[in-house]
């Protein structure tokens, strides 16, 4: 066996699909009611923009984000939950 018949870097895995690798790294698949998110982490939740959310947040529309730090940003998962929850019951009822 020569160096050239051995990829240095294995471009595909035989037994891992690259969903699955992906899946591996991807968010969290439902928003725990305790604790606190950033607003990368609740995007995947929300049917609008990052700048939406801002958006919405400093008018009234979505739950208001709490300023861990001067960089830092994060909203209340059980207040995002309820939002979203009644949001649905919304659409749901049209």
């Amino acid at each position: 066996m020569t160096i050239t018949d051995t990829p240095v870097i294995p471009f595909t895995s035989n037994n891992v699909s690259s969903a699955e690798q992906e899946a591996g790294n991807s968010p969290l698949k439902h928003l725990p009611p305790q604790g606190m998110s950033r607003a990368s982490q609740l995007l995947p939740f929300v049917p609008f923009s990052k700048t939406t959310l801002f958006e919405w947040s400093k008018d009234g529309r979505f739950p208001a984000p709490v300023k861990l730090s001067s960089t830092m940003t994060a909203w209340r998962n059980s207040e995002v939950i309820a939002w979203l929850e009644g949001h649905s019951a919304d659409v749901e009822g049209a």
